[in-house]
């Protein structure tokens, strides 16, 4: 990327948010070059009757030097203070709103983004990828232009005391660049291999103590500890290689500039000598050059960051070119009527719908079933535009989803997942999701119509319990029940419900079965069921096999046909018998 792509990324296309954290530093760093000024000064007024012994000293100039002195310190300490909030409040703000622009990029993304990509992966955006794009706007962005600007005014003004010497000077400045040239290159190249093995590293850290129960039972703590550290130990081993790497050339960079301050010793030695400067200005060159050199080795060293930290950059701006799901601009109104029409959808190349068309009336109750893998759970999330799909139309009261505002079409779907996630927050917080603006006495209405107001009562702290993360500190029936809970407050028109009861015990299983059916009064209920006698009393059945669509009918109409679904029905049929 080219250095203001990387500005107009880092600050969301507005560079110019970058300017008072860079202005006042630049600010900062050239006072800092001006007390040098002034004690030189002195110096010279010092030295000016020691050389001529017929002038008099100067005390006026000599105290008005003094007095500059000070309050060109008054000035650095409140430019330093004005770079310091500069970089940090305005840096932070960039940053924090970039971190939330990335958060509202991914909840627009398909589905299929998440399936393809490590959690690790994903968390890096957020975490090590804008890490890195705050330490590039917060510190070394300023603290570059500063280092730069410094010694370059400071050279421009030697050369009018000695511009033989101050050219001098500034030979060792090209020869440098070279070395930082190539120290870019390394950084780059074990950069980008760093940058992929601490995402490994981090998902192999999330897949150990995600898997921490399984690891445990079932004895693998040397295979899983294996791969932990092997992840671990290879982040190491990169890490040095990318410091060793540039290292050496950022080094040798360090030593040619440092070696700038050999050559005005004997070159301006020789001036002296010669006559054509004098030993005030000698050593205004030594005190001044000591001080040009060393912002220029912290500028090299802050670009050789900087050239790590674009890696960031260039992640963050690849994601945000991933294309999103396409916004509409109608919206829904009160017909929840839904229809397929020769729908196709595949991911990762295989085909997981064929040639769907389907028609689900308004208020009525659908259940999808078949065999593990036959694409009922993918149906329901291509009506809620988890994905595009790959040819066909899916129309909701006549509107092609695709022509909806996304944000409509989620406000007229619930959906009660199989797999419950709870946010590490209050149960009260967790209800209210499905309504941010509901009341108090909404939230216990919507608990006790889910069965759930009992067991939250007898909790030590009630609704304002914390569940911890993924709600890991309730049972599976109890966090069921808080997400039908959930979905009677956010109160759609359509429910989707994903095998909601497949899971659960007979005692939790009537709960939800009650809360469910207090859920689905009035609305377009689609259920992807596992338990066939939970959907007899369904308006259509709808059987699916390897993508397709094999029957469809009333629960009495498809035992008749003995087909497929009376098959599944025998066998749970069957199960019911076994006995321990």
């Amino acid at each position: 990327m080219k250095f203001m792509d990387v500005l107009n990324s880092a600050t969301l296309g507005e560079p110019k948010r970058l300017r008072p954290m860079i202005i006042w530093t630049m600010i900062e760093y050239l006072l800092r070059g001006a007390p040098y000024g002034f004690t030189i000064m002195i110096i010279w007024l010092i030295f000016e009757p020691l050389q001529n012994p017929n002038t008099p000293f100067n005390l006026n100039a000599t105290i008005f030097s003094c007095i500059g002195l000070f309050i060109t310190l008054v000035l650095l300490v409140f430019a330093n203070v004005k770079s310091f909030f500069a970089s940090y409040k305005d840096g932070y703000e960039i940053c924090s709103d970039g971190r939330l622009n990335i958060v509202s990029h991914l909840r627009k993304l398909p589905m299929g983004f998440y399936n393809s990509k490590d959690p690790g992966d994903i968390g890096a955006y957020i975490v090590n990828d804008y890490a890195n794009i705050e330490t590039l706007v917060t510190h070394l962005l300023p603290q570059f232009a500063g280092a730069i600007t410094m010694p370059l005014v400071a050279l421009i003004s030697l050369m009018f005391f000695n511009w033989k010497l101050a050219l001098i000077a500034t030979l060792v400045i090209p020869l440098a660049w070279p070395l930082s040239k190539l120290s870019y290159f390394i950084i780059r190249k074990a950069g980008i291999k760093h940058q992929k093995t601490k995402i490994e590293a981090s998902s192999r850290m999330i897949e150990y103590i995600q898997g921490i129960k399984i690891i445990k039972a079932f004895n693998l703590s040397d295979v899983r500890f294996e791969r932990l550290e092997h992840a671990f130990r290879k982040l190491k081993s990169d890490s040095i290689k990318l410091e060793a790497g540039s290292g050496p050339t950022m080094i040798l960079a360090s030593s040619v500039l440092n070696s700038g301050l050999i050559l005005i010793t004997l070159f301006g030695m020789s001036f002296l000598f010669a006559g054509e400067l004098s030993l005030p200005f000698y050593i205004m060159f030594l005190v001044i050059g000591g001080r040009v050199y060393e912002p220029l080795i912290h500028a090299l060293m802050f670009l050789a960051e900087l050239n790590y930290m674009q890696l960031g950059v260039e992640r963050v701006e690849k994601l945000r070119k991933i294309e999103l799901l396409k916004d509409g601009e109608q919206e829904l109104d009160s017909d929840f009527t839904i229809d397929f029409r020769d729908v196709d959808f595949s991911y990762n190349s295989v085909k997981v719908l064929k040639n769907i068309s389907l028609s689900i009336p308004t208020n009525s109750f659908t259940a999808f079933v078949g065999p593990s893998g036959s694409g009922k759970t993918t149906l329901t999330r291509v009506i809620a535009r988890f994905w595009d799909v790959d040819s066909g139309e899916i129309f909701i009261g006549k509107k092609d989803i695709k022509s909806l505002k996304i944000d409509n079409l989620l406000s007229k779907i619930s959906i009660v997942f199989q797999d419950v996630y709870l946010f590490n927050d209050t149960i009260y917080n967790n209800i209210r999701v499905g309504k941010e603006d509901a009341t108090e006495q909404e939230i216990l209405e919507a608990a006790k119509i889910a069965n759930c107001h009992d067991f939250i009562s007898l909790l030590a702290n009630g609704y304002q319990t914390v569940v911890g993360e993924s709600g890991n500190t309730l049972s599976g029936g109890e966090k069921q029940r808080i997400s039908i809970a959930r979905a009677i407050l956010k109160n759609a028109p359509i429910i989707l419900l994903d095998e909601a009861t497949a899971s659960l015990d007979p005692e939790n299983e009537l709960y939800i079965q009650q809360a469910i059916d207090n859920l689905v009064k009035e609305k377009t209920v689609i259920v992807v069921a596992h338990r066939l006698n939970t959907i007899k009393r369904a308006d259509k059945i709808v059987v699916i096999d390897k993508g397709e669509i094999v029957e469809e009918g009333k629960h009495n109409d498809l035992i008749k046909n003995n087909s497929l679904y009376k098959k599944l029905w025998d066998e749970q049929q069957k199960v019911k018998e076994w006995r321990f």
